[in-house]
């Protein structure tokens, strides 16, 4: 065994289950678009853009109704009615030089579904522990499945950078077929919710219009339409804060993600109903009684000490990083019918051995010491972390695609 810390990846495609796949289907199969309405306002559109560029814009011949059929039966879902009628108007935006759909070029029928994803895979790269960070939900929660992509959601635009304009044919509970909403590698962490149908979409960049909330340049039009961006649902679903700086921040409803030093009472969680993600760090200790009634589902603990009981059957909780000086009982952790990953590789573990009582386990972190106490009877681990004695936990790995060695070497 090296100094270094080596992460040992046993299966390539290891990751944990799809949240989407686990959300139920939405109250209302009606979409929200009207066609009739979304043609209209198209018009507006081009009509106000002739306004103030100072002449007609010549837009591609329209897709005739059996490239549309094809197009359907080629994806095996059927296009919201406001967008086909839209495609019945013109084949897209190719030939003009600001984008219809704010600044992302509308996507010709011939090339809809024929999108490369390897983008799919980078975006979790390039997110923090790909394997153990769940996807968020999309602003408001529960309108967009927690996916990074689906069959359903079908791209009719694009912002020529590795991200989309998606009809969501395949939405969460509290969402509508045909909403719109933003995908793409800017989207690892969660997608983007829009607008509840292009027709609605489209009506928010004629209003804007109307409004004069526009700046144009020549041929370029930029609109202020007040369109949800990244940024603004990024800002609404994290909080990253001390025990001072508390006050008055946690009363948000849409904070999914929580990272708090120095707090000694978590009894504030009560008003953050969607929390998915939490670390929680200071000097003590902390009753984690409050986070029994919350859909927590990765959680990081860097304390003094900590006591795992109060999690005892959680029915969430996948991702667990415990950290503490004091020795930590992981007997409740047995009781986790979802827990998918675990480290422990900086804190003392009582018990290290019901690690091989945890049927679910994909994902593991221990240090070296803890290693050798393990038996050879484990999970089916796909990843595997080890970390030598006295080095600081934060240090990079050294990747290796293979199993680990054994604990018990010659046994």
């Amino acid at each position: 065994m090296t100094a270094k810390p080596i992460l040992y990846i046993c299966d390539d495609e290891a990751s944990p289950p799809d949240r989407g796949d686990e959300q139920d289907a939405p109250a209302s199969a009606v979409p929200a678009g009207d066609p009739e309405e979304a043609v209209r306002l198209f018009h507006e559109l081009m009509r106000r853009r002739a306004e103030i560029f100072g002449h007609e814009e010549r837009l591609p011949p329209p897709a005739s109704g059996e490239e549309l059929d094809a197009l359907e039966e080629g994806i095996g879902f059927v296009l919201p009615a406001d967008l086909r009628a839209l495609y019945r108007v013109a084949n897209g935006d190719g030939t003009l030089t600001t984008a219809l759909f704010d600044h992302h070029p509308w996507i010709p029928v011939e090339e809809v579904g024929d999108e490369d994803d390897e983008w799919a895979k980078i975006a979790r790269e390039w997110q923090y522990d790909p394997q153990r960070t769940p996807v968020l939900d999309a602003v408001p929660a529960n309108a967009v499945r927690r996916s990074i992509l689906r069959p359903g959601w079908i791209r009719f635009a694009h912002d020529t950078g590795g991200n989309w304009l998606a009809v969501d044919m395949d939405p969460a509970p509290d969402g509508r077929p045909g909403q719109v909403i933003g995908i793409g590698v800017d989207y690892g962490e969660a997608p983007l919710y829009i607008a509840d149908s292009v027709t609605a979409f489209l009506r928010r960049l004629v209003e804007a219009l109307e409004r004069g909330d526009y700046t144009s340049d020549e041929d370029d039009l930029h609109i202020e339409a007040g369109l949800p961006d990244w940024y603004e649902a990024e800002d609404a679903r994290s909080l990253n804060t001390d025990a001072r700086s508390l006050a008055g921040s946690a009363s948000r409803p849409h904070l999914q993600k929580v990272g708090l030093t120095g707090v000694e009472d978590l009894g504030f969680l009560e008003a953050l109903p969607n929390l998915r993600v939490a670390a929680f760090s200071g000097p003590g200790h902390l009753d984690l009684t409050p986070l029994r009634a919350l859909p927590v589902e990765a959680l990081e603990l860097e304390l003094e000490s900590v006591d795992l009981a109060p999690l005892a059957g959680h029915a969430h909780v996948r991702s667990l990083t415990v950290r503490s000086k004091a020795p930590v009982d992981l007997a409740p952790l047995r009781t986790l019918p979802r827990l998918w990953a675990l480290d422990v590789s900086a804190a003392p573990a009582a018990d290290i051995a019901t690690i091989a009582e945890l049927p679910g386990l994909r994902y593991l972190e221990v240090c070296h010491d803890q290693w050798r106490k393990l038996c050879d009877d484990l999970p089916a681990l796909s990843v595997v972390g080890i970390r030598p004695p006295e080095q600081e936990w934060r240090a990079g790995w050294t990747t290796v695609h293979g199993p680990p060695p054994s604990p018990r070497p010659g046994r």
